[in-house]
């Protein structure tokens, strides 16, 4: 009994001791020190440089994708009319040029025939 009336004894000192203990904490303060450049190099630009070399020799396999036809329009054609409606606008001026008869036949004459036989033999 004498030994357990001890060890609670020196528990209960102890519980206090340490009560005491966290009840003192020393308020330590540390003076300001005055900036050392001391590395004479900047280790974001070198943690940069190892992530960019890093990135450069990673090699990238893409897989071939399907085919996907999701323009519902040819562009050539698109390119063609727009050609088409911008030359409409243009107004392009040509020189009068000189009659040159080559044709040797009367185009009105051939004509006439032409339209006579079709018509009288179409009836």
């Amino acid at each position: 009994m004498k030994t357990l009336l001890q060890i609670s004894a020196i528990a209960t000192l102890i519980v206090a001791f340490n009560f005491n203990l966290s009840a003192f904490t020393p308020n330590f303060e540390l003076e300001e020190e005055a900036y050392i450049s001391d590395i004479p190099f900047s280790t974001e630009e070198i943690a940069a440089n190892y992530l960019y070399e890093k990135a450069l020799s990673e090699t990238f396999e893409f897989e071939e994708e399907a085919y996907i036809d999701d323009i519902p329009f040819d562009t050539y054609e698109i390119a063609k009319d727009y050609l088409y409606e911008k030359n409409l606008k243009n107004a392009f001026a040509f020189e009068e040029e000189e009659y040159i008869d080559d044709i040797p036949f009367d185009t009105e004459k051939v004509f006439d025939e032409v339209f006579f036989t079709v018509v009288y033999y179409s009836k």
